[in-house]
């Protein structure tokens, strides 16, 4: 009788226990961008930064994403809005081999409609720009291969100038660039 009663009880408790939420992935993202001296001002020869592990996003491939917390911070949202998405994003790690350097890449108030071409504020800080540098106008952005849904992103972006926050007068281009959000806030 009493094994009974046990299994009265303990029946409810572990139902209890197996309907709790999973636990969300960790973020994940990569990134290529091509940052190009446009005028005399821009303090960056012309480099392409890239982070995946190992390879990083291209147009042709998304690449391997790096995790949030395994020598990587990133938080990112895609959520579905007005038939296209609303998405940001903050990726900061180091890019991959030859040169390993520390890259930190900035998304804000990113919109892609319906055909999944859209705008996007960014902003990138890295060893050779020496500063802070943001999007002094929208950039734009297309979703690759329809790749976009609640939550995850893959598309290209182009910046027609970026500046200098701490020197305004310091300007750079970003060339057609690639970024990979995933497991994101949707």
């Amino acid at each position: 009788m009493m094994n009974a009663r046990w299994s009265f009880l303990a029946v409810p408790i572990l139902a209890a226990l197996g309907c709790s939420d999973p636990v969300p992935l960790p973020a994940q993202g990569a990134i290529s961008v091509s940052v190009v001296k446009s005028s005399a001002s821009c303090p960056d020869p012309g480099t392409l930064y890239e982070v995946g592990g190992p390879r990083p996003p291209s147009m042709g491939a998304p690449g391997d994403s790096v995790v949030d917390g395994s020598g990587a911070r990133i938080s990112c949202s895609v959520k579905g809005s007005n038939g296209g998405y609303v998405f940001s994003g903050n990726l900061q790690a180091n890019t991959v081999a030859p040169v390993v350097v520390p890259i930190t890449g900035t998304f804000s108030n990113g919109v892609v409609d319906a055909t999944g071409h859209g705008t996007v504020s960014f902003g990138v800080r890295a060893p050779a720009l020496g500063d802070y540098f943001n999007s002094s106008a929208p950039c734009t952005v297309s979703v690759i291969a329809g790749a976009v849904k609640p939550g995850s992103i893959w598309a290209s972006f182009s910046c027609p100038s970026v500046k200098g926050v701490s020197s305004i007068d310091q300007q750079c281009e970003i060339r057609t660039s690639v970024i990979v959000f995933e497991n994101c806030e949707q």
